[in-house]
């Protein structure tokens, strides 16, 4: 009779747990798991070696920016009538400009109806430059202007003037050395009524650099901006015997 009971206490045991679905849970709970959770170290990395890779880009610095007010600016601002200097005229109705190179040297500029006239130069070809001291565009230029100078020796004359923010003597000559200059550099400061001049004939809006060829007191040929050593080249060649 005890083993009877014992018997059937076991009976009603397994049928109470069978009937509980904790069996078959636990059957089903391997598989459901490894479904839901990743086991392995592969399984458990991956969704982090999924994430999209972040690409740092680098921003090139801005060599020149027609911005006016920008410290990279391609231009300068134009002079006003206020900043002109009391003028001196000659007999034929053009201002004559005296005005000293950073070199020392004394250039005297002539107005002339469709150019400009060099006394000093008189039967030279001359560029007259507009440049900038901090101006990427007149930088690269100035190896161009250097092998030109030297190509034609007593041909050609160049005369920039640095129109940039004032610049002090110490700075004027360490640009002189720096870029190599040869050929004469006026301080703008001292050249605001040539400037003038250039902007009400020939429209220039203050674009860096900005280059004129003249001949015989004609200018024949302007550049606003950066050119080539080529076309100035040609066009050197074009105005001489």
């Amino acid at each position: 009779m005890k083993k009877i009971t014992i018997v059937q206490r076991s009976i009603l045991t397994v049928t109470l747990f069978l009937n509980s679905g904790c069996f078959f849970g636990y059957l089903d709970s391997p598989t459901k798991d490894i479904q839901k959770k990743p086991t392995t170290h592969a399984e458990i990395i991956k969704p982090i070696t999924q994430q999209p890779k972040i690409i740092m880009q680098t921003t090139l610095p801005v060599e020149c920016t027609d911005d006016i007010n920008s410290p990279n600016s391609c231009q300068k601002k134009l002079v006003k009538p206020k900043d002109l200097k009391p003028k001196k005229v000659t007999t034929q109705g053009g201002e004559v400009h005296k005005l000293k190179s950073i070199q020392g040297r004394p250039i005297t500029i002539v107005e002339r109806k469709n150019g400009f006239y060099f006394p000093q130069h008189p039967k030279k070809v001359v560029m007259l430059q507009m440049f900038g001291k901090n101006c990427s565009h007149c930088i690269k230029e100035m190896p161009i202007m250097g092998r030109l100078y030297s190509k034609y020796g007593k041909d050609l004359e160049i005369i920039a003037v640095q129109v940039e923010n004032k610049m002090t003597k110490r700075e004027g000559k360490r640009l002189l050395s720096r870029h190599n200059i040869k050929y004469p550099v006026i301080p703008g400061d001292d050249a605001t009524n040539l400037q003038y001049n250039i902007q009400s004939t020939y429209g220039w809006t203050g674009v860096l650099p900005y280059t004129l060829i003249i001949k015989d007191g004609i200018t024949e040929f302007t550049y606003p901006g950066e050119v080539s050593y080529n076309e100035i080249n040609r066009n050197i060649q074009s105005l001489l015997p």
